[in-house]
């Protein structure tokens, strides 16, 4: 059954929103999935969801439910990082069915039920979440390149890369809607001070999937999927995306014993020191900071005023 397409959002009138409602992109991308599937759609395809940052259209065939996904070009990377990911971990993520690299456009299978508030509530379901992940991260490691595109942030260079951020939107002109102010900058450089104490001594890059939310994953296997955050970094982030997005989706603090126990889970599997891995919590922030400021080149004033406040929170959280 196809789903219901979701409202659209605050940057609907925004340059990618409309293009991506547009009856020729429609056009051109059904042409395109109907060839990929040869005869096997059924039914009227329904474009799901469109954001600034990607857009997903949904069609049913006689093998089931196809989802379409195609990426802002800050984020196009993510279809050529998928089918690799395919080839070296299938039962892990999605695999692909066609994927076009040079556009970034990806089909893939439906794989079911995403997880629930429920199943993030549970201790067990994200012990079952948390070794998977590090086995997917310890499979790919040495084997898995960067594909063009993708930010590369080594641990110390975080609080460089902070203050940047920070000094090139506090000289955006009045009005500007990343502009911030004195304090915020004077916050921002007292954090990345903070990032160069504690991090100067971490030297792992690797794969970091960088939004390792629950609906970002599928019930079965589980199998994740959805890597358009995705940055070369220090993979011990990834586990602390997962257990932001369990605190939100649950509305409660992680208590210290099963957070602790989830730390034994992942290490166990991914190796690595205790002290590094609670050093790199702070890295949260950052690395959904760095992923989101690839947008804003192709941001239209129209994007930028609607989603200024993400990368703003994003900076708040990484220098509060």
């Amino acid at each position: 059954m196809l789903p219901a397409a979701r409202p659209l959002g605050p940057d609907a009138e925004g340059q990618w929103v409309r293009r991506w409602l547009s009856p020729e992109w429609n056009r051109m991308v059904d042409n395109w999935v109907a060839d990929e599937l040869d005869g096997r759609i059924i039914g009227e395809p329904v474009t799901y969801r469109a954001r600034l940052w990607s857009v997903t259209r949904c069609y049913p065939t006689t093998d089931g439910l196809v989802w379409f996904k195609e990426n802002n070009p800050g984020h196009r990377f993510e279809a050529a990082l998928v089918a690799e990911l395919a080839r070296l971990v299938p039962d892990d993520v999605v695999v692909p069915l066609a994927v076009e690299r040079e556009r970034g456009w990806l089909l893939a299978p439906d794989h079911g039920p995403t997880l629930t508030r429920a199943d993030v509530a549970d201790q067990a379901t994200r012990r079952r979440v948390v070794r998977a992940l590090a086995r997917l991260q310890c499979a790919v490691r040495g084997r898995l390149e960067v594909q063009p595109g993708m930010v590369t942030l080594a641990p110390a260079e975080a609080g460089d890369r902070v203050r940047a951020i920070a000094r090139e939107w506090a000289t955006l002109p009045p009005g500007h809607p990343l502009r911030i102010g004195a304090g915020e900058l004077q916050r921002a450089d007292a954090a990345a001070d903070v990032l160069d104490r504690r991090l100067a001594h971490l030297t792992e890059v690797e794969l970091e999937l960088n939004d390792v939310y629950a609906a970002n994953i599928f019930a079965a296997g589980p199998r994740f999927f959805d890597f358009g955050n995705a940055i070369w970094g220090h993979p011990f982030v990834s586990l602390h995306s997962f257990l932001t997005s369990v605190v939100e989706w649950t509305g409660a603090p992680l208590s210290q014993a099963d957070r602790d126990e989830l730390y034994d889970v992942y290490l166990a599997i991914h190796g690595g020191r205790r002290t590094d891995l609670v050093a790199t919590e702070v890295l949260e922030r950052v690395h959904r900071l760095v992923s989101w400021v690839r947008l804003i080149p192709h941001a239209d004033p129209v994007e930028l005023r609607a989603r200024a406040g993400i990368p703003l929170k994003y900076l708040a959280g990484a220098t509060g």
